[in-house]
Order: C-alpha cells, then structure tokens, then sequence
C-alpha cells in the first residue's frame, strides 16, 4: 500500500459465500435455503418476520460470516482480506428484505442450501419528507456492533493477516439506490439540497464506521461504492466531485488520521475515475476489471506513481472455469503489468458462488511462483 517492494508480491481475498468459506473451513452446511424455498416453513418465517428483526436473527449470522471470513482467509493462506460487514438487513417477508439505508432487496440462494448476496430490488424513499421521516436509529447502531465483532476478528487473527475491514455501502450507492436511479438522477438536476442532505449524513456515517474498525485495532478500510458500468462512469465525473468530493476527501483524511491505509473499490470501467480517486487521498485501488476493459499496464502508468493497484483477476471465466494454465498465465501477466517497484496486490475482481476455492489456492501458487522480489523487468 505503500508502493515500496515487499519480498513477494501480497495477495487478498474478499470471498463472499457461505459455501466457499465451509469448503475452506470443513464445516458442514446449515441448510438455511430449505427454509425459503419450501411453502410451508416460507409461510411460517412470512408471518415471523416482525419477531425473527426485533431479535436480530440475521445481524447474529453474518456476525459468525465475519469471523468465519478471517479464518478462512488465514487458512487458505491470504496476506490480506476484504472482510465486508453488512448486518444491515430485515426481513419484510422470507424472500423479500429491506435494509436500514432504504433499499428492497430479493433473496437469493446458491444452489446448495446456503444464502448468497441478495439482489438490488430497488428504492424505499422518493422524497425528502420520506427521508426526514426514515427512521435512521439501525444505522447509527452499526459502528458499535462492527466494532464489537472486529475486535474480536482483530485480536485472533490480527498478527496472521491484514484486514480491510468495511461496513455497509458506499456513500455514491448509499444515495442513489433508496432513490432508484431514475428518481436519483432527476435529484442530482434539481434536487440538490436534498441529495446533499443524504450525502452528507452518509458521510458522517463513514467517518464514525472508520472510527469504530480503528478502535478495533483494524489496519485498512476498503471503501466500496460502485461509480462504473462497464462502459464508464454511471454519473459525469464533474459531477462526482461536485457532490461527492469533499465527502470522499474526509473518508480519507479520518482513516489517515487513525493511521490506517484506505483504498477504494468500484466496479466497471474507472479509467476516467482514476486520477480522482487519487486526488481524493485512496492509497490503493480496486477491481480494475479486465472484463469491464482494465488494463493493468495502462493503470500503472496513470496512477501507479499514486496508488497502489489491487485486483484485476477475471471472475468471469478465469476463477470460475479457467484451466490451471490460465489462472498461473493470468497471475504471471498481472505481476508483469503491475508488480514492477512494488504497489500491486494479487486480488480478485470480485467474488460471487461460482468462484473456486481450488482455482483461488492455483492464484495463491502462481503468486509465490512469480511474484519473488526482485522481479524480471
């Protein structure tokens, strides 16, 4: 992060699934997907919804997520880890939950009695009377619960790996999505007194996020808000650092001054974010998706005098169903485009249920294979 050459080139993962951490870990499926997918224990958890979010059944699940992260990350042999935290949903109904920033979401399953990711559904607030009158006491509660878990995370496999920690989404995907992105950009025209609004609480909320994971004794923060779509940014850059800007410099300034190293992540095509998200203080910066058009070469030579580069290995084909020739030939031209002087960590784009756990550990050999300091220019 320091874009100084370590003895090897570092590697971090941020595995997102029950099923990949059990593998990992040997541990036994709990089959919690048969519970949403037959009729009758579905109409059961229906018509217990109310009572299952007064006692904070999911929070308790995604508690155990965590440290089961860690764990697997040491195990699988990781330097670092992306460990997301987002004990952030409620039931409405068994496949329906909605979260504390004012999102609907459906839930899905992996196919092997697990829950996976939910999906974006859409937004819960359409006005600034609605969000005035959302009622925001979840979200404040989450820095005390994240540091309570991280704590615990920190003190057991703290000198064993580096942990990114990060706590529910960005400030950009905190706005626009309780809004939907039709109502958004309408807001972003002629509503921005609201959108600052908004803005600026989740920006508090960042701040005080990145306070707690310190006190926890966390090192790194990886501030994750997708900015991209595959073809470029989703909003005008001039536009990003008009709204978002200032809010994203002191995300940056708070991890400093609490001595941990910050990068952010964003999905999509971000060349043309590049140059800001260095400009607003990120010590690093992730996915740098090939799939999206991320070169690694053409990466370093913009920003990697500025930011260390991290990520970058295909989950579309390479860690899914890639050869193990083509997952060593991926790694050894990532570290070819990227290793030179240091600032590169060996990462996933991203992670998803059809990621293997033997393709990750082929990642992990092709890493100590090619990436001894000093390398072949």
């Amino acid at each position: 992060m320091e874009r100084r050459e370590p003895d090897r080139v570092p590697t971090m993962d941020l595995i997102s699934e029950t099923s990949s951490l059990n593998e990992i870990l040997g541990k036994k499926a709990v089959p919690l997907g048969w519970f949403f997918e037959n009729p009758r224990p579905k109409w059961v958890l229906d018509r217990l919804s109310p009572l299952l979010n007064r006692l904070h059944t999911i929070d308790s699940v995604l508690d155990q997520f965590a440290y089961d992260h860690a764990a697997a990350s040491v195990k699988l042999g990781m330097d670092s880890a992306w460990n997301i935290y987002m004990p952030i949903w409620r039931f409405r109904e068994a496949l329906v939950w909605e979260d504390y920033f004012g999102r609907r979401w459906d839930v899905a399953l992996d196919g092997k009695g697990n829950l996976d990711t939910p999906m974006y559904r859409g937004g819960l607030i359409t006005s600034p009377a609605d969000w005035k009158a959302w009622d925001k006491r979840d979200i404040l509660r989450l820095p005390e619960k994240a540091n309570r878990v991280f704590s615990d995370i920190q003190r057991t496999f703290g000198d064993k790996i580096f942990i990114f920690a990060a706590l529910g989404p960005g400030i950009f995907e905190n706005t626009w999505q309780p809004l939907g992105f039709e109502r958004f950009s309408v807001a972003v025209r002629k509503e921005k007194e609201f959108l600052r609004r908004m803005i600026k609480f989740n920006e508090d909320f960042c701040c005080l996020a990145i306070e707690a994971f310190a006190d926890a004794g966390i090192p790194g923060y990886l501030y994750g808000d997708d900015m991209a779509y595959r073809s470029g940014p989703m909003l005008n850059p001039r536009m990003l650092e008009e709204l978002y800007g200032d809010a994203l410099r002191r995300v940056t300034e708070t991890a400093h001054a609490q001595g941990m190293k910050v990068a952010i992540h964003s999905c999509g095509n971000t060349y043309k974010l590049l140059d800001w998200f260095a400009d607003c203080g990120f010590d690093g910066v992730h996915a740098l998706e090939p799939t999206a058009g991320m070169e690694l070469a053409r990466v370093k030579g913009m920003v990697g005098e500025r930011m260390c580069l991290i990520g970058n290995i295909d989950v579309s084909h390479i860690l899914v169903d890639g050869s193990r020739e083509e997952v060593c030939e991926a790694v050894r031209r990532a570290i070819a485009d990227a290793g030179i002087g240091g600032g590169y960590i060996l990462a996933p784009t991203h992670s998803h249920k059809d990621v293997s756990v033997q393709h990750l550990r082929w990642m992990l050999e092709a890493a100590e294979e090619y990436g001894q300091y000093p390398l072949a220019g």
